[in-house]
């Protein structure tokens, strides 16, 4: 069998990384021949997005659209195209027609609400070029429907798809809990600048945080309004130590429908590394943290601190990280969901 993974970003995304790259030495491991293209090489999307971006947000596109449609003409050669989150950033008029004229099977995978709106919409008079309606004809059309979360599963079925909830997983072998306890109280955030803004509704509650460490790992510094916290640059050589060194990790969401279509990453690299995460009760964090067993919920400023200072007892961490670890590797493991995709796609056949 011949699968051609369509990534919407290059490899230095967390999406490709999560969704596809870490499944394919499994798929190859069993006969399964593997491309991958996205529309943008790694350097290019740096630079394309970097904090030395283009003035013109079109740039992006005018560099993105020639090869994504060179890459699609070539599909018809796989028996399987994966196509992960979408098929191009804006969603241009005829897109869905050639994805699904160029794939024998389909696979559409899906890891946020990218059916509300384009991850970068065009802008007018180029807006008319543009079909909102496109992800909802993927869902009704493609083969089969992998979706990150619950809420994901259910919009995609609602709009007609044959669509399985398949979570982002983690490599259980990579992210494992520290040696050591962490000699200092650190409570600490891993995310990407995009989803700093979400550390606004704990900020009171960190200020007034006293004797503990604040780490932010991958924050945009400039949006972060609390003057005690460290923030520190995300990564991939360093994020595992990074969270080996948290005793908490922090997870904050904003209640918007854009937030419901993510898949609770956060709390999953927190929770394989047996660190207790303390999370906004919404969207998939409902489904992942169990309350007082895996992790703790907070909603407003008190809830936050009050669950803050009684993670300071290293029993109660030691026991939800415990807990949070075994039940990671028991729901959300590359080693158990890997072949789990192999299934999918060689029931395709």
């Amino acid at each position: 069998m011949r699968v051609l993974f369509l990534t919407l970003y290059p490899e230095g995304a967390a999406s490709p990384r999560y969704r596809v790259l870490q499944f394919l030495p499994h798929l190859r491991e069993h006969g399964i021949l593997c491309d991958v293209a996205a529309p943008l090489s790694a350097n290019r999307w740096s630079q394309l997005t970097g904090s030395n971006r283009p003035d013109w947000g079109g740039w992006y596109h005018l560099h993105e659209t020639p090869r994504r449609l060179l890459q699609l003409l070539r599909a018809r050669k796989y028996d399987v195209v994966v196509l992960q989150k979408a098929v191009m950033t804006a969603y241009w008029w005829g897109l869905h027609t050639l994805v699904r004229g160029m794939a024998r099977r389909l696979v559409y995978d899906i890891d946020d609400a990218v059916h509300l709106s384009p991850p970068h919409p065009l802008h007018a008079p180029w807006s008319l070029l543009e079909d909102r309606t496109q992800v909802l004809r993927l869902f009704r059309d493609a083969d089969l429907v992998l979706a990150g979360n619950r809420w994901l599963t259910e919009e995609a079925r609602s709009a007609g798809a044959n669509a399985v909830e398949f979570p982002t997983v983690v490599d259980t072998d990579r992210f494992l809990p520290g040696a050591a306890v962490p000699p200092r109280y650190r409570v600490g955030w891993m995310g990407s600048p995009s989803t700093t803004p979400a550390l606004g509704v704990l900020v009171p509650a960190l200020n007034t945080l006293a004797d503990a460490d604040i780490r932010l790992v991958g924050a945009d510094a400039k949006q972060v309004d609390c003057a005690r916290a460290e923030v520190q640059p995300w990564s991939y050589a360093t994020e595992v130590r990074e969270l080996q060194e948290f005793s908490v990790g922090l997870f904050p969401q904003q209640r918007d429908p854009w937030t419901l279509g993510k898949c609770a990453l956060k709390a999953i690299t927190y929770m394989a590394c047996g660190v207790p995460p303390v999370a906004t009760p919404y969207g998939a964090a409902l489904d992942i943290i169990h309350d007082g067993a895996t992790g703790l919920f907070a909603d407003n400023t008190t809830e936050w601190s009050t669950a803050l200072e009684r993670l300071r007892d290293p029993g109660l961490r030691a026991q939800l990280g415990a807990a949070a670890r075994a039940d990671v590797e028991k729901r959300f493991s590359l080693r158990e969901a890997a072949p789990r995709l192999r299934a999918h796609l060689e029931g395709l056949m």
